[in-house]
């Protein structure tokens, strides 16, 4: 009887066929076995790798402006911010608000009440958020400090909304007479209230009077 192909030994009397006798004859079925088991190695080193230079990639797009935005606002100097609107509690119909914010000092906003004017104040708002960073302001009628014949702002809140709502309150002291330089630091503005709290120089016959406010930041 003849032997099949796949063995090793003859059937007959056990001889070996053809050198096979210590070959490992390999089922077919077992290779695929093997072949539907195997999975890949992942080179997770590799893998960290590129995550990484991707990641690190990704985060100085997203930084560069940023970074260049501080840069350019610690070495330059603010601008200024003139608002797009403005209005008042109150204004002596000769002294309106537009008159604080009209880039000359000759010309004043009047609360229009004798006294010290508590609560009064002045409104500025803006079209679109600014950085604002400082103001200016200029009590009284003028820049010259002797001039003194209207009341001046003492005690002064300025309060700060964002786009988004928020507040931020903040309190100074102004000196009496002469020009006044305030830190006032917030992001995105859009309106800034300047609310007279007490004043210098009061009496029947005087009104608070603010000559000129000006704004600085970045827009």
């Amino acid at each position: 009887m003849e032997n099949r192909l796949d063995r090793a030994f003859c059937r007959n009397d056990g001889t070996p066929l053809d050198g096979r006798a210590n070959q490992r004859v390999q089922d077919p079925r077992l290779r695929r076995q093997r072949l539907a088991g195997w999975r890949p190695r992942i080179p997770w080193k590799r893998v960290l790798i590129i995550a990484g230079i991707v990641c690190a990639v990704i985060g100085a797009a997203l930084l560069t402006p940023l970074v260049i935005r501080t840069v350019n606002d610690h070495f330059s100097d603010p601008s200024p911010l003139p608002p797009a609107a403005v209005s008042a509690s109150n204004a002596d119909a000769a002294h309106p608000a537009q008159a604080a914010f009209d880039g000359v000092s000759n010309s004043w906003w009047g609360t229009g009440y004798s006294g010290d004017s508590a609560g009064q104040y002045l409104q500025a708002n803006y079209g679109r958020p600014v950085k604002l960073e400082k103001m200016i302001i200029t009590p009284g009628v003028s820049r010259r400090v002797e001039d003194r014949s209207q009341a001046r702002p003492e005690r002064l809140d300025v309060l700060l909304t964002d786009a988004r709502g928020r507040t931020a309150l903040m309190h100074y002291a102004l000196a009496d007479g002469g020009v006044q330089v305030v830190d006032a630091h917030m992001d995105d503005v859009v309106q800034v209230d300047m609310i007279v709290r007490s004043a210098y120089g009061t009496s029947q016959n005087k009104q608070v009077a603010i000559a000129e406010v000006e704004m600085f930041g970045r827009s």
